[in-house]
């Protein structure tokens, strides 16, 4: 075990996406981005939706994902990211997330309760991150 990296598990509600080691893990906050790297200290942090990448040990590429919201614990150079959702830019429907932006973009033209439009405009910024991360690496 090289002194660099630690052992990062990524848990979705419908599977586990990645489990293996890793140098960095960089993920969505509130108020921007956090680097994971190894040794870091003890803590559990808040994910906000949107993209996050991290680098396996023995390669120079980054792996990117766009993930929902959750978060992360990080005890003892192990590092577990629990989130709603987790998908590869490949595995992105692009027609489906156009449709939602399109629809969420609809309903915020509408007359809305204060509740009504945070729901419409979390589904516009999901659908928004999600295109933006198709369009990025394809």
């Amino acid at each position: 075990m090289a002194g660099n990296t630690f052992y990062l598990k990524i848990i979705a509600a419908n599977r586990v996406f990645y489990a293996g080691r890793c140098r960095s893990l960089i993920v969505p906050e509130y108020d921007g981005q956090k680097e994971i790297l190894a040794h870091h200290e003890d803590m559990v942090i808040a994910i906000d939706e949107g993209e996050m990448r991290f680098q396996p040990e023995g390669t120079a590429n980054w792996e990117y994902a766009v993930v929902g919201m959750g978060f992360v614990e990080i005890v003892n150079n192990r590092v577990t990211l629990l989130v709603e959702t987790a998908e590869r830019p490949e595995e992105i429907d692009v027609a489906r997330a156009r449709e939602a932006k399109e629809r969420a973009e609809e309903q915020m033209r509408q007359k809305q309760s204060i509740q009504e439009y945070y729901h419409s405009r979390a589904s516009l910024s999901r659908a928004l991150t999600r295109l933006k991360a198709t369009s990025k690496y394809q």
